[in-house]
């Protein structure tokens, strides 16, 4: 089977990290991790989402797998550790330093974005999953949005991805197929989000600024 570029999103998409003062630490009892802070006053504690495991096991026998995330270096090392200890799941793992940092023109945020042209590989067979479109910007065509995961045990979006890539996108093996054309048919992620535009201008025309 031709190999395709499966680019992953970490925080919200494969696992959810969060920062506590080490004076909850009983708080940490579900936690699949917890790591120190240097003055070990604070640490950050994680929960893996449901079948992470299972699911990079499948995809890293598909696809080039690459997980990027808008965290540290020191951050996405650690957490590669965690997901892929044999490091034999996961192909690369990018982090801050690789995104396009821009600013929200309209909140005055920083945002980053995943540029996936920046990876060198054929656009029509690389697919981004993330739960922040924003950081898609720049390959909209090439996104697979996932709903973002603050915990719990009852998640199922990686298995819904799963059974979506195995039905849509790894039995086409083709070089001449290009995927975009079946995510734009599929999700129709360009109209969603012009409706949402849309919808939001018209709010903003409801309230006067005078």
């Amino acid at each position: 089977m031709t190999c395709s570029l499966l680019v992953l999103d970490l925080d919200e998409t494969l696992l959810h990290t969060y920062r506590e003062p080490t004076s909850n630490v009983n708080d940490y009892w579900d936690a699949d991790y917890v790591v120190y802070a240097k003055d070990r006053r604070s640490c950050l504690a994680g929960i893996l989402r449901p079948g992470v495991t299972e699911f990079l096991v499948w995809a890293s026998g598909i696809f080039e797998v690459v997980v990027w995330t808008a965290g540290h270096d020191d951050y996405a090392q650690m957490v590669c550790k965690l997901l892929d200890p044999e490091g034999t799941l996961i192909n690369h793992m990018l982090s801050r330093r690789t995104c396009i940092r821009m600013r929200s023109a309209a909140t005055g945020d920083i945002m980053y974005v995943k540029d996936l042209c920046a990876l060198g590989r054929d656009l029509g067979r690389t697919f981004l999953v993330d739960n922040t479109p924003h950081a898609a910007t720049l390959n909209l065509s090439n996104l697979i949005p996932i709903e973002a995961y603050l915990g719990g045990d009852s998640d199922t979006k990686l298995k819904e991805l799963q059974r979506f890539l195995e039905s849509n996108l790894v039995r086409l093996t083709d070089r001449k197929n290009d995927m975009r054309i079946l995510l734009h048919r599929q999700l129709n992620l360009k109209r969603r989000l012009r409706e949402r535009i849309d919808n939001w201008k018209s709010t903003q025309q409801a309230f006067p600024t005078s």
